[in-house]
């Protein structure tokens, strides 16, 4: 349904009937659940942090004695929150958290090749997002001290130290192509 039939659909509602709808929403999804919820008590810190913790808790997602965080559900969070419109600071704030927890779950041993993939494409959409809204050298020195965190892997060179590097490195150009 578009909006302009939902708009032809209520034109004609009263307050009492509107109210009805409303609550009838509300208790029937648990997404307008939230949206409404917010809209009654608007604390983008409050819902930050509410997203912050399910972010961890999925960048460090560990079954079968491996790690496997879903990157489309920790992309699927970041989008849910930007309905909240909280402004490109908290956002990239969000992007930056879950980056560092993917990051830092490469400290406990090797990962699978298509998660080294993934954790890259959403490292540099991160920093994409960062350079894009300016915000790059406001959070560069959480992401440096998280690269910088990065153990070898027992003789070996850790492979998000090489993934990091180059994103950075890609950014850092963009940049001054930019300016």
């Amino acid at each position: 349904m578009s909006k302009t039939t939902l708009r032809k659909a209520i034109k004609d509602f009263e307050a009492p009937e509107l109210r009805e709808l409303l609550i009838d929403v509300y208790t029937k999804s648990k997404e307008a659940r939230e949206l409404l919820d917010f809209f009654a008590e608007p604390d983008i810190e409050k819902k930050a942090e509410t997203y912050r913790a399910m972010l961890i808790k999925e960048a460090t997602r560990y079954t079968r004695r491996a790690h496997h965080p879903r990157i489309t559900k920790l992309r699927a969070a970041i989008k849910r929150f930007q309905t909240f419109e909280p402004g490109s600071e908290a956002v990239a704030d969000l992007m930056v958290h879950a980056s560092v927890a993917l990051l830092s779950i490469g400290n406990d041993g090797w990962l699978r090749e298509r998660l080294y993939i993934q954790i890259q494409k959403f490292f540099g959409e991160t920093l994409d997002y960062l350079l894009l809204n300016n915000l790059l050298d406001d959070f560069m020195p959480r992401i440096r001290k998280a690269t910088g965190q990065l153990k070898r892997i027992g003789a070996f060179a850790n492979p998000l130290s090489r993934i990091t590097d180059a994103e950075l490195r890609r950014i850092e150009s963009l940049r001054e192509q930019t300016s």
